[in-house]
C-alpha cells in the first residue's frame, strides 16, 4: 500500500513537473511571438510617419493648408523623439487623426497628382500600420488570457512575464 502511494505521488511529480516545462515553454514562445508582433506594429507605425512625412512635403510644395502644415510638423517631431509604447501611440494617432481631418477638409477636390500620390502611400501605411495592430492585439489578448491560467500564472511570476498593453483601438465596429 505504502509502495503503491509512493509510485503515484512520484507519477503526479513527474506530471505536476512536466506541466510546468511545459508550461515554460509555451511562455517563451509565446513572447517571442508577442514581441516579434509588437517589433513590426512598431515599424509599421514608424513607416506611417514617414509616409505622413512625404505628406507633409507635397503639402508644402503645393502650399496648401499652412496652419495644418505646422501642426502636422510639431506632432510629427513629437513622434520621432517620443518612446513608443502602446500608450503614447494612442495618443499620437488619435493627435494626427484629428490633424489629418483638418487637412483634408481644408484641401481643394482638384489636387496635383503628387499630391493624390502621397495621399494614397499614406492610406497604404496606415492600413498596413492597421494590420499589424490588429495581429499585435490578438497575440496581446491571447498572452494576457494566458497568464491567468494554470500553471502558466506561476511560471510566468517566476520568470517576472507580464500582461500586455494593447494598442489603440481605431473604430467603433472593432470594440463588438
Amino acid at each position: 500500500m505504502a509502495a503503491t502511494l509512493l509510485v503515484l505521488a512520484a507519477l503526479a511529480l513527474f506530471f505536476l513537473g512536466w506541466e510546468f516545462h511545459r508550461a515554460s515553454r509555451r511562455l517563451e514562445r509565446g513572447a517571442r511571438r508577442v514581441d516579434e508582433a509588437w517589433d513590426r506594429a512598431e515599424r509599421a507605425f514608424r513607416a506611417r510617419l514617414h509616409a505622413l512625412e512625404e505628406f507633409l512635403s507635397s503639402l508644402r510644395r503645393a502650399g496648401y493648408v499652412p496652419e495644418g502644415q505646422r501642426e502636422l510638423r510639431a506632432l510629427l517631431d513629437e513622434a520621432r523623439s517620443a518612446e513608443l509604447t502602446p500608450r503614447s501611440i494612442a495618443e499620437m494617432d488619435e493627435r494626427l487623426r484629428t490633424v489629418l481631418w483638418r487637412i483634408f477638409a481644408a484641401l481643394p477636390r482638384e489636387r496635383p497628382r503628387y499630391l493624390r500620390e502621397s495621399q494614397n502611400r499614406l492610406a497604404e501605411a496606415a492600413e498596413e500600420f492597421d494590420l499589424a495592430r490588429r495581429r499585435y492585439n490578438d497575440l496581446a489578448r491571447i498572452w494576457n488570457g494566458l497568464l491567468l491560467r494554470f500553471p502558466y500564472r506561476f511560471v510566468a511570476a517566476r520568470k517576472r512575464l507580464s500582461p500586455r498593453d494593447l494598442l489603440p483601438v481605431r473604430s467603433e465596429w472593432e470594440l463588438l
